[in-house]
């Protein structure tokens, strides 16, 4: 199972995020976009995920498919968690069916029973992130798709995230868009740089 970016231009404002870009995507493989702000990155993983149409060029899906819609499990560099509600609770809502126990079970890999009472504007950076990669896990998606994940992590919390990512993860492929490589020897290093 594959899917390929072929060719993908996409224009913001008559300046170019991605021009004639291509990549194909594997299942069971990891990939690391890599590049300064402003070089496509987050383009890439929304045009991969369907939520951003390229100007030209096409997505092809190539292999066996059961479905004809695919999910992605999504963290974004905004950052999507409810900051009134507590950890628990922006994990449980990744799945309906999600019980408290289980979220509480993922997020102890991270942080205390206290901390994740807590409602989420009270953590830190490192912690909201930490949240938003359990909750990306909770659900049974078809693909991972993080952007910028370990913003705001100094190097053991940045390690500890990758260590849960590889735990998690299966076979799914994982797509990883950051301004540096570090410690993402375990993926296919995409450099990008801004076009001009």
């Amino acid at each position: 199972m594959t899917i390929i970016l072929d060719n993908i231009t996409k224009q913001y404002d008559g300046r170019y995020a991605l021009k004639d870009f291509n990549v194909e995507i594997e299942w069971d493989k990891c990939y690391a976009f890599v590049g300064p702000k402003g070089c496509g990155k987050s383009t890439v993983l929304k045009v991969f995920m369907g939520d951003v149409k390229p100007d030209s060029g096409q997505v092809h899906r190539m292999g066996d498919y059961k479905y004809p819609t695919l999910h992605s499990a999504y963290v974004s560099q905004e950052g999507r968690l409810n900051p009134k509600k507590s950890a628990i609770w922006n994990v449980k809502k990744a799945h309906r069916w999600g019980s408290k126990q289980r979220a509480m079970e993922e997020l102890s890999f991270f942080m205390s029973e206290e901390r994740m009472n807590l409602p989420v504007s009270e953590l830190t950076m490192a912690e909201r992130r930490e949240v938003e990669i359990v909750k990306a896990f909770f659900a049974s998606d078809d693909f991972i798709v993080f952007d910028e994940p370990f913003e705001g992590m100094d190097e053991k919390e940045r390690k500890k995230a990758l260590e849960y990512i590889h735990k998690n993860r299966g076979s799914r492929p994982f797509l990883i868009a950051s301004e540096s490589e570090q410690d993402l020897e375990f993926a296919k290093i995409i450099h990008m740089s801004a076009v001009s």
